[in-house]
């Protein structure tokens, strides 16, 4: 098919699903689409000073001689990084480039990482490549092995859309032998090994960790993304997931069922308080997470022993698989709730007409990995934008107006 973009009845009839909790929300979106395509064609000249400011952040340097101390500053139950975040620039060269002490195998999960520890005392997490910009990944949202790259974007998609939950991250070259292989822990090093080409390759320890699935360095380096640990005053808790999957084709979640699913959702603590705030970030991270394309979502993240806790947006790289495919499903809190925040909704419709795109390209243009997505995937954020205006729109009709809608 030339595209792939699909309406998702028609992608998951081909998986043999029929799922009834979503279809006629997806329909009325679609009505919408065309009148959210020509309402917002143009896009917003305060897009330029917003990426200004953003910019600012990224390329300031000589701001703060301890970046580490910054970042872990910064951080709140309800905010990673402020709105004007001066020393960014510093974090982040720091992350690209200060000499890594000591590596570990990654916390537990599917995907491979490694737990790394720079200089100066700071964790982070690295992810290696596993694809190519251009590489396509098919099949369900959640296919594939982690892109790195997706986790670079995110973050910066986060500070684009006020939502400043994703973890700082930056993309970073190293050299598997020298950086991590040399100061790694007994553990690691076991899974490292040489081709007979001289590649230098590791498999790491995780549920999907194995040789014949090894990373290996090309030319002597290897690139990944780095993401800096969230520090001790922020200790984490993962909590199930209302809409999350059933990872199976034969058996379809309460939510893919039901049209008044989230009625039943409402019904039980966090979410029955009034104008929960809880709720409502779990419509930002539908989001951000359709933008992305992140169907991977199965629980999410708060810090512990703070109710107030936004929803931390951290394991971002199953995204950005396949820029010509919209699966619609991850948009469920918002079809079935329509409710969303105010604020979220103005900073959409000002990076309509294309805006997007362009302010993410010049954003990822500060990264060391650049280009951090190809044009495609840039395009297919402006397109996504229009969906999500589109549900929002169709959500407007169905309530009665914008006021039951937005808050």
């Amino acid at each position: 098919m030339a595209n792939k973009t699909v309406h998702l009845c028609e992608y998951h009839r081909w998986n043999q699903r029929n799922r009834t909790g979503l279809s006629g929300a997806v329909q009325s979106l679609y009505s919408h689409l065309a009148g959210v395509k020509a309402q917002f064609r143009t896009s917003s000249p305060h897009v330029t000073r917003l990426v200004h400011t953003l910019k600012q952040d990224l390329t300031s340097r000589g701001v703060t001689r301890d970046p580490w101390n910054l970042a872990k500053k910064w951080a709140t139950p309800r905010s990673l990084v402020p709105d004007v975040a001066r020393g960014l620039g510093d974090v982040l060269e720091a992350l690209a480039s200060a000499p890594i002490t000591s590596t570990h195998i990654g916390y537990k999960g599917t995907q491979l990482k490694l737990s790394v520890m720079l200089k100066g005392g700071q964790r982070a997490v690295f992810r290696p490549k596993r694809y190519s910009r251009a590489e396509l990944i098919e099949g369900e949202v959640y296919a594939g092995a982690d892109r790195h790259n997706g986790e670079v974007a995110a973050f910066h998609l986060s500070r684009l859309l006020a939502l400043p939950m994703v973890p700082i991250a930056v993309g970073r070259r190293v050299s598997p032998r020298k950086h991590l292989l040399s100061v790694a822990s007994k553990e690691l090093a076991a899974t490292f090994f040489k081709r007979r080409g001289g590649e230098v390759c590791f498999y790491g320890v995780c549920y999907y960790c194995h040789k014949n699935s090894s990373v290996c360095d090309s030319g002597g380096t290897l690139e990944g993304s780095v993401t800096l640990w969230l520090p001790p005053h922020l200790p984490l808790m993962h909590l199930p997931h209302p809409w999350a999957r059933t990872y199976t084709r034969t058996k379809l979640a309460p939510w893919e069922e039901q049209p008044n699913y989230c009625g039943e959702v409402r019904r039980h603590v966090p979410y029955s308080i009034n104008n929960s705030p809880r709720l409502l970030d779990l419509m930002d991270a539908a989001v951000f997470d359709f933008l992305i394309q992140n169907g991977d979502r199965h629980h999410y993240t708060v810090v512990a022993g703070r109710p107030e806790s936004a929803i931390v947006l951290l394991d971002n790289g199953k995204s950005f698989g396949d820029a010509e495919t919209d699966h619609l499903d991850i948009l469920a809190p918002i079809l079935q709730c329509c409710w969303l925040r105010q604020t979220t909704y103005e900073r959409l419709v000002l990076l309509t007409g294309g805006g997007l795109s362009r302010a993410m390209q010049q954003l990822l243009n500060s990264d060391p990995l650049t280009p951090v997505l190809n044009h495609p995937h840039l395009l297919a954020l402006d397109r996504r934008l229009q969906h999500i205006l589109a549900a929002l729109a169709s959500c407007r009709d169905q309530m009665g107006g914008w006021h039951h809608v937005l808050y």
